[in-house]
């Protein structure tokens, strides 16, 4: 086969020399760089699981020693009932006794005691720092007194009555059912008007026959594990929570509030979050994971570390620990800590790595471009000089070269350079008069179509403050608009009231001043709230909302606009005087709107509903916003209104109307 069929691959003699040295410096800083960045993955591996391991274990010592403390108080009462130091029928006794362990204890803040009979007694420590007394005698079965103790725990007041059987409650079933020390379930507080969730450690009592006599209960507010590993060090964007078997969230350095308060009032309840459909994206997603990875929470019975990745593509370090007592608590703690949190440091050092990498490559580079510098410097000037000939830059000479073969021919090149100089001098004379005469023709043409857009420009702006931009467009395009029909559209007209006699005392053109003031300030209000101000009528003004373009807040967008008239009018001291007044009406419904005509037109309105709304601003009262049924229905969620009643309205007769007042 002949060497000359294939095409012998040729390369600059800078490159020849520069590029061993930039691949050999790559090759060498990749792999530092690849061993470095996984030996720091491993590394983060290891410390993500201590760390996590250690929060995990912080968190289940405490919740279990603050629960212990509850079930501990809870021993020492039943010791007391044993030992007789304590008579359950002595509701006084029991009163002081509870008052002295809630009023000096920093954790129990609800102590209680309820029996087979319906009767119960409580003392709960508030967070204003006074204490409540919730009894139920027999003399007042089925209903709890509420009283306010005073500083020695005696009564003072009673606050409220209400609907109590302690035997319902999930703290007396609990202990009922079990039949020994227990926890209850999580549920809500009846004393917090079912907006608190907690957890109460209770005792049953049994006489000498061992028959259930009663049940004694503390209870334990959810939000003290909550404000503990809320203020829990973790990492930048580190969370932590602890659910139940079931999946129900227990607390969240996250969330708040494990629960939604469905309805209002005395209808209030408690729905329990379940973690798998939390609104917290990280918990909702280790939550799925766990359930992907175990299929349901019980059967996590130990310390599990899991790595795993969400739908975004993040990654993320979970830690998930049991928590038990003995006694009923059957928790899981999860601690949850995003990759990027232990990465920042190894790609801080990363992006340290590829700075020195690349400033080792630039000295590579220059000292590689350097030699070639030194090597090809004749060859190179001789190659750009060519190539500056070859691009009609005849302005060139080739410096002399120590090196003889180079330097003839540079002196063949500056011969020939100077041949051709010389034969485009007179080409280059004709362009040039060319050239010229077309920078002046287009100069010329720049100008007059500068001029045209300006004029242009002008007409526009003109146009715009006559019509709205659609019906403007509408005109250029076909020269025609014709009148359209909108169901639902608010309008409101506004007049000064005491204009007449006002007139009557001032010269023309400081009138005229004092009503430009105050109608530029009530344009500048249909600009921010996105209205159609239609005309002024003297000391009248007609703007209305839902037109050209329809909008379904066209009614709420009119009442801001009122309200903001009538404040800048307490407000502002008008050239006019200090003390004049707006009488404003409202009205919603149908109307046609369009341009008739073609000489001076404006947009305007037609219809029942423009007719209306005048009737409503001149059958008003000064410093007023009355509005009509229509347009209260559309403003009655989100303002303040109140009926003014029927009024003989001119030409309808009987008419309900409503004043506006504000928003709520």
């Amino acid at each position: 086969m002949s060497a000359g069929k294939f095409p012998i691959p040729k390369f600059r003699l800078r490159t020849t020399i520069v590029i061993p040295f930039v691949l050999e410096i790559i090759v060498a800083v990749g792999i530092v760089g690849y061993l470095s960045f996984r030996n720091g993955q491993q590394a983060i591996n290891t410390l993500a699981d201590k760390l996590n391991g250690e929060i995990s274990a912080r968190i289940e010592q405490h919740v279990i020693d603050y629960l212990n403390q509850s079930q501990d108080t809870l021993w020492l009462s039943n010791a007391n009932i044993l030992s007789g130091n304590l008579n359950l029928k002595d509701f006084d006794g029991l009163r002081r006794y509870f008052w002295q362990i809630v009023h000096k204890g920093n954790f129990e803040g609800y102590l209680a005691y309820g029996n087979e009979q319906g009767e119960f007694v409580g003392v709960e420590y508030q967070d204003d720092g006074t204490s409540q007394l919730k009894i139920v005698t027999s003399a007042t079965i089925p209903k709890r007194e509420t009283y306010l103790l005073d500083a020695q725990g005696e009564r003072q007041q009673l606050l409220q009555t209400a609907k109590y059987d302690p035997r319902t409650r999930p703290w007396y079933k609990a202990a009922k059912q079990l039949g020994k020390t227990t926890w209850s379930e999580i549920y809500p507080f009846f004393s917090s008007k079912n907006t608190v969730l907690g957890i109460s450690p209770v005792s049953p009592i049994f006489d000498s026959q061992n028959n259930l006599i009663g049940v004694l209960s503390i209870n334990v507010r959810l939000t003290r594990i909550t404000d503990f590993i809320n203020h829990l060090s973790i990492s930048t964007n580190g969370q932590s929570f602890i659910i139940e078997r079931s999946g129900n969230l227990v607390a969240s350095s996250t969330i708040p509030q494990p629960f939604r308060v469905i309805g209002e009032g005395d209808n209030r309840t408690v729905e329990r979050i379940a973690a798998a459909q939390s609104d917290n994206p990280i918990v909702k997603a280790t939550t799925q994971h766990l359930l992907k990875q175990f299929n349901d929470f019980k059967s996590i019975q130990n310390g599990q570390n899991l790595k795993f990745q969400t739908s975004d593509g993040s990654w993320y370090y979970a830690q998930v620990l049991p928590m038990k007592d003995g006694r009923g608590i059957d928790w899981l703690t999860v601690v949850v800590v995003p990759e990027n949190d232990f990465m920042d440091q190894i790609n801080q050092n990363n992006r340290n790595t590829i700075v020195l990498c690349l400033i080792a490559l630039s000295i590579a580079v220059v000292l590689g471009i350097r030699t070639a510098y030194w090597i090809s410097r004749p060859l190179l000037q001789l190659a750009q000089v060519s190539e500056q000939i070859a691009q009609g830059n005849l302005d060139q000479q080739v410096n002399t070269s120590s090196i003889v073969e180079i330097d003839t021919l540079g002196h063949s090149f500056n011969h020939m350079t100077a041949q051709l100089k010389s034969s485009f001098a007179a080409l280059y004379q004709s362009q040039e008069s060319l050239r010229i005469a077309n920078e002046e023709l287009e100069e010329r043409v720049e100008l007059r179509t500068a001029e045209l857009r300006q004029e242009k420009e002008r007409s526009e702006k003109l146009l715009l403050n006559v019509l709205p931009a659609s019906i403007a467009d509408r005109l250029k395009q076909t020269n025609e608009s014709p009148a359209e029909y909108f169901e639902n559209a608010t309008i409101l007209f506004a007049d000064i009231v005491g204009f007449t006699s006002l007139s009557s005392r001032m010269e023309p053109m400081e009138l005229v001043t004092g009503l430009n003031q105050i109608f530029s300030a009530f344009d500048k209000l249909t600009e921010k709230y996105g209205l159609e101000k239609i005309k002024t009528i003297g000391d009248a003004y007609m703007v209305v909302g839902g037109l050209p373009i329809a909008r379904p807040d066209h009614a709420q967008a009119i009442a801001n606009m009122a309200l903001d008239m009538q404040a800048y009018m307490r407000n502002s001291h008008s050239i006019l005087s200090e003390s004049i007044e707006l009488r404003i009406g409202i009205n919603t419904g149908s109307v046609i709107a369009g341009v008739i005509g073609i000489k001076k037109f404006i947009y305007d309105l037609w219809g029942d509903a423009v007719n209306i709304a005048s009737r409503m601003e001149s059958h008003g009262q000064a410093g007023y916003i009355q509005v009509t049924s229509s347009t209260y229905e559309c403003l009655k969620q989100d303002y303040v209104l109140e009926a003014r009643g029927n009024i003989e309205v001119k030409g309808r007769g009987e008419m309900m109307t409503y004043w506006l007042l504000s928003k709520r």
